[in-house]
């Protein structure tokens, strides 16, 4: 039986990585490729892969976001997170959005094969040194946060390009240090702008200083 296998992912170069390792096996199959959250969406209801491999930081709607849509729109479509960030935040919302696995970039040479496999088995595949910050009780300033706060509208991903906003990088920087296009960048800007209601930079430098994503000392 043929595995049908989406990639999403707005490097070509990367993407074409993940092909060389996907079709060493011969019952899998690459059905669709995406560059963007929304084209991720599209080709997922037209294709009904078995699996998508999703980048997170794609323009138009990043990866937890499109795997959320796709989930709802194609729910027996399993998704697999493909990222280069351990962050235990990162983690929590792929899964909350739908997601079956989590594998870091810089292991797909050696883990990529198992944790497709685990997943189209009904599993969960979590990248192993990821595993312990499943079970790791927030702390009490962490349990406080995530009540009712106003900076849960934003995902990790959004308070970090706020972060270096609100300290005056210029959208080339924070592409630089992000390791994202310029387009991603303005792509977050807006959508940060929008979720918050601000209009221009100082609202978006008040918001990061009222919660804590700078501070004064920055």
């Amino acid at each position: 039986m043929t595995i049908k296998i989406m990639l999403a992912d707005d490097h070509p170069v990367f993407r074409s990585g993940l092909k060389n390792i996907i079709l060493t096996e011969k019952d899998f199959e690459i059905v669709a490729e995406a560059e963007n959250g929304n084209i991720a969406i599209e080709k997922a209801e037209k294709y009904t892969p078995d699996i998508i491999i999703m980048d997170i930081n794609m323009p138009q709607k990043d990866g937890i976001e499109a795997t959320k849509i796709i989930k709802e729109k194609v729910p027996d479509t399993k998704i697999l997170i493909l990222t280069m960030y351990s962050d235990e935040a990162y983690l929590k919302e792929g899964l909350n959005a739908g997601a079956s696995g989590y594998v870091l970039k810089r292991a797909v040479d050696t883990e990529l094969i198992a944790a497709v496999q685990t997943v189209l088995s009904g599993e969960h595949y979590i990248y192993p040194t990821l595993i312990p910050s499943l079970y790791a009780k927030p702390n009490e300033s962490e349990q406080e946060s995530e009540v009712g706060s106003e900076v849960d509208l934003l995902s990790p991903r959004e308070r970090e390009v706020l972060k270096y906003i609100a300290l005056g990088y210029t959208q080339k920087e924070i592409s630089t240090e992000l390791f994202i296009s310029i387009k991603t960048v303005d792509t977050y800007k807006a959508r940060i702008m929008e979720k918050i209601g601000a209009k221009k930079k100082s609202n978006l430098v008040r918001y990061a200083l009222k919660h804590g994503i700078i501070s004064s000392k920055d």
